[in-house]
Parts: C-alpha cells; sequence; structure tokens
C-alpha cells in the first residue's frame, strides 16, 4: 500500500496535509493520534470509500483513479480487503454463526467452504462456544470480535482496523490487539489506527509506528 502526497479536505478543514506512506505486503502499520486528526479518513482512502483531493493512493497495486473508473477493480480489491470499524455494524436478527456465514455466501463461496471459513474464523477470535447467540446478547468486546471474525473470514491479505478498541474495557483491548498480532504474525498485512499506541507492540520490532498529528505522520518508531 502506497500513498504519495496524499491530502483531503472537508469544507474549509484541510485534514490530510501531505502524507506518504510506503508499506510493504506483510508488515504491520499502527498509526495513532487524538480523535479526529483524521485516522478514519486515513483508512476510508484505504479501502477507496473517498477520493484524495492531492496525490495518490496505490492499493494492492491498484490505484486510486483506475478504482474509481473501474468499479470491477474496485471490488476486486476490497474483496481482498478486511476493513474493522470503531463501532461494529451486525446483522442483529442473525447469529454469531450466520453473521459471518452471510459475508462468505454473499461473495459466492459455496456452502461447504463457507462454512470451514466461518468456524475456523469465529474459533479464532474465541467466539465459537457464542455461535448461536446473537449480537445484542454479546459484550462491547465480543461484537468487536464477531466483527473480527467476519473480516477475516475473507482469508484478506490486508486487514484496516479502524480504533478498533475504542470504549472497550482493559481486558477486551488486550484480548483484541493480541489477535491483530497473531493475523500479522500469519502473513497477513495489517493497518491499524488507534488513539494511543497499543501495549502489546511496544515492545516488538518491525512493527511501524506513526504518530497523526497536524495532518502529517511522524514517525515514531
Amino acid at each position: 500500500m502506497t500513498f504519495r502526497g496524499v491530502k483531503k479536505r472537508f469544507k474549509n478543514n484541510e485534514v490530510l496535509k501531505g502524507i506518504d506512506l510506503e508499506l510493504e505486503k506483510g508488515e504491520m502499520c499502527v498509526v495513532y493520534g487524538e480523535v479526529g486528526v483524521g485516522k478514519s479518513t486515513l483508512i476510508n482512502l484505504a479501502h477507496f470509500q473517498i477520493l484524495p483531493d492531492e496525490g495518490e493512493v496505490v492499493v494492492l497495486d491498484v490505484p486510486h483513479r483506475l478504482a474509481f473508473r473501474d468499479k470491477g477493480k474496485m471490488q476486486e480489491v476490497r474483496r481482498r480487503i478486511g476493513v474493522i470499524k470503531q463501532i461494529p455494524i451486525h446483522l442483529e436478527d442473525m447469529t454469531c454463526y450466520d453473521n459471518v456465514y452471510y459475508v462468505l455466501e454473499h461473495l459466492g463461496y459455496n456452502r461447504k467452504i463457507a462454512r470451514e471459513r466461518t468456524e475456523r474464523a469465529l474459533e479464532r477470535v474465541g467466539l465459537w462456544e457464542k455461535r448461536n447467540h446473537y449480537p445484542s446478547e454479546l459484550s462491547a468486546g465480543q461484537r468487536q470480535k464477531l466483527a473480527i471474525a467476519r473480516a477475516i473470514s475473507k482469508e484478506p491479505v490486508m486487514i484496516l482496523a479502524d480504533d478498533p478498541t475504542l470504549g472497550l474495557d482493559d481486558r477486551s483491548s488486550y484480548e483484541i490487539e493480541h489477535l491483530f498480532l497473531d493475523i500479522n504474525l500469519s502473513g497477513t498485512t495489517v493497518v491499524w489506527t488507534s488513539n494511543r499506541i497499543p501495549s502489546v507492540i511496544k515492545d516488538i520490532s518491525g512493527v511501524r509506528i506513526y504518530n497523526l498529528v497536524d495532518g502529517r505522520l511522524v514517525k515514531a518508531r
């Protein structure tokens, strides 16, 4: 994933003022900063949800200009990316199992593969025993784990996580942070935003850490 001179403004507010970032396959990058500095904007640009006003965004070798011109190419890229938002949105009338299975069914996987991936994803995030529960019956941390299960069920090559531990208790945050480490160790590229440097990566070498401040990325490590 590459950002070259990326600027983004909303009305008169220039949120990103020239972002340069080069991320290789399999790397983990953490971008931290206060609420409202543009972390979600960064994630939305990387998922081709919005266009930059200046500069270029290249994701999985596809530049944003091509993705927005060719919707098929855009969907191809998105299919290979798992996205986790601050506040997970689930199908409240479906069980945890069906929430994950639905994603794979919608993407066209056959029943056997969809079942296998659903089971594997729920087990990986520690929700297999809750598979027949509904999202409303889960804690905030468990709801976020369900969102992670939905994202990884596609077996993506990249995960984009937008402040996924915001508002969670310390134990849930710790468990989810370890999940991202495990996902990255399996070879998946992880771009992870947070309002602080996650505690589990402070002493782990090889993780890129940037502070997003005043619209620019400042390398913290």
